[in-house]
């Protein structure tokens, strides 16, 4: 390859022509520290191909993949770097060759072991963490304070719809299965109600048809929530604009997103 700047960084004559609508848009300082970036990411359903494929799109250095569990027979709905056939096999595995052919400039890896059993040194090898987690604290607010009262009108239900499948997960183990679809949309509306009574909230903030959505994983919204979530962490890696504050909820029925500022009060 040759050189297109001179060492310090420089970025070759085929990754500037591959990149050169991106350096127009966020400037070549930009590109050459998502080109000196390396990106582990943990989960590999819809939304972790989505963000694997906006990252390895975007040029970074090497991108991760770990994922211990099997693909499901439900996952190629909406994980797209999983061929037909793959039932059985690891979702980080199987994802490899679809991801890696989409830039063949960036290092693809893929790790199978749970990030259970990993130790804090294989994290520091990484300039982002891109990992899948409780979001419970996070996500807890006083409703009874004057000025979370206040804000409550301007919160969105998606907020609340979060809460109630979080309490889903915890009390189950899993999420909403189509395989037990009366039992589980009869606890999810008991969970709606609980959740938002224990909240001091009216229970028809959330429609009961809100169940009808929480059973599988949405391409077309895995890859809107992909696409914010890749641009966030190229906002991270290339130190240019501030991130989202502090989360992003998106209606797939409505298709809208909103940025809303949660947090613990």
């Amino acid at each position: 390859m040759v050189e297109k700047e001179e060492a310090g960084g420089g970025i070759s004559e085929e990754e500037a022509a591959q990149y050169d609508r991106q350096i127009r848009l966020w400037g070549l300082e930009a590109q050459k520290r998502l080109r000196a970036s390396r990106v582990l990411l943990v989960g590999m359903k819809g939304l972790g191909a989505e963000i694997a494929k906006n990252l390895i799109l975007a040029g970074v250095k090497g991108l991760t993949m770990l994922d211990h569990e099997q693909v499901s027979p439900e996952d190629p709905g909406a994980q797209f770097l999983i061929r037909t056939g793959s039932v059985g096999r690891n979702r980080a595995e199987a994802s490899l060759e679809r991801a890696q052919n989409l830039n063949p400039m960036v290092d693809v890896k893929v790790d199978t072991e749970n990030i259970e059993k990993k130790p804090e040194s294989f994290f520091t090898q990484f300039d982002a963490k891109v990992v899948f987690c409780s979001i419970k604290e996070a996500l807890e607010v006083d409703w009874s304070s004057d000025r979370a009262k206040a804000a409550l009108k301007r919160t969105t239900p998606d907020y609340f719809l979060l809460q109630v499948l979080l309490k889903f997960r915890t009390d189950k183990g899993r999420d909403p299965s189509s395989d037990t679809f009366g039992e589980d949309s009869e606890l999810l509306l008991q969970i709606r109600n609980d959740v938002l009574d224990s909240l001091g909230v009216n229970p028809d903030l959330l429609p009961e048809d809100f169940v009808r959505y929480c059973f599988s994983e949405m391409a077309p919204v895995c890859a809107v929530v992909g696409g914010i979530l890749a641009q966030e962490i190229v906002k991270a890696l290339s130190q240019r604009d501030p991130p989202h504050n502090n989360f992003f909820f998106f209606d797939g029925m409505k298709g809208n997103g909103i940025v809303e500022c949660l947090g613990p009060k």
